[in-house]
């Protein structure tokens, strides 16, 4: 309808067809809003936007902080930069290891505010022990960094791994405390039980991870991995979930 407008104004006197445009701009405008109102009387007004935005800061201070640990060597005279810095390893693979758990858990974090659109005070001292979780973060991998190879290892990364326990466990209390209180707006039911497997699997797999590192380092490693890779799209991984629920159904 509105191509068929332009095209009966684009004969007009130039003055009337300015006009015009001017109207067809209001009118696109106005839907555009209308559509945005539709959108949010579908859903209900988001109540969450400070605690993602508070939680956001938190994370890129957080985040900076691993840097923190990373020191330029001293080197003198004709030593060689690469292996002075090599020798340094363990700092750049706790750095790794620390800048990507924040990562996946601030990637979690937003996506599960995406369906977590209502507040209230219990769901923002769950936020507020996730957050806790997240700034201890950067000592926990700077115990990583300095202990790696020595007869402190194993204790360092028990701690490292505790830290990361809690904060799966602080996922899934966020979650299913919202689900409870009817905090999450989602329109399919299959993906509601979905986002519920996923959070419910991340306590599970970082308790896990926890109990593996008092037996063996270098097997919670490999499980540290496979979280990575679980948690990282947990997008894909809801809709691979919402798809195997929907072809059982089927089955059945």
């Amino acid at each position: 309808m509105i191509g068929e407008r332009v095209v009966m104004v684009s004969n007009l006197h130039p003055e009337t067809f300015k006009k015009c445009c001017v109207t067809l701009n209001t009118d696109l405008f106005y839907n555009q809003q209308m559509l945005h109102m539709e959108e949010q009387m579908h859903h209900g007004k988001k109540e969450t936007s400070r605690i993602e935005a508070f939680s956001d800061g938190v994370f890129s201070i957080a985040i900076t902080l691993l840097v923190l640990d990373i020191h330029v060597p001293n080197f003198e005279g004709d030593q060689s930069l690469i292996q002075l810095l090599m020798e340094d390893w363990t700092t750049y693979l706790a750095f790794l290891v620390g800048f990507f758990t924040l990562l996946v858990c601030w990637i979690n974090h937003h996506f599960m505010f995406e369906y977590i659109r209502r507040n209230s005070g219990m769901l923002q001292l769950l936020n507020g022990f996730k957050l806790l979780v997240v700034s201890f973060t950067p000592f926990a991998t700077a115990l990583i960094s300095k202990s790696l190879g020595t007869p402190q290892q194993a204790t360092a990364v028990s701690i490292y791994t505790g830290n990361f326990f809690l904060m799966g466990l602080s996922m899934t209390s966020m979650w299913v405390y919202s689900c409870r209180k009817d905090l999450v707006v989602i329109d399919s039911q299959i993906r509601f039980k979905a986002c519920v497997q996923l959070y419910v699997f991340a306590s599970i797999l970082s308790g896990l991870i926890f109990i593996i590192s008092f037996m063996n380092v270098w097997l919670s490693a490999a499980f540290f991995i496979l979280m990575f890779i679980v948690f990282v799209f947990p997008k894909n991984m809801v809709d691979m979930i919402e798809k195997r629920s929907m072809v059982a159904d089927v089955g059945t």
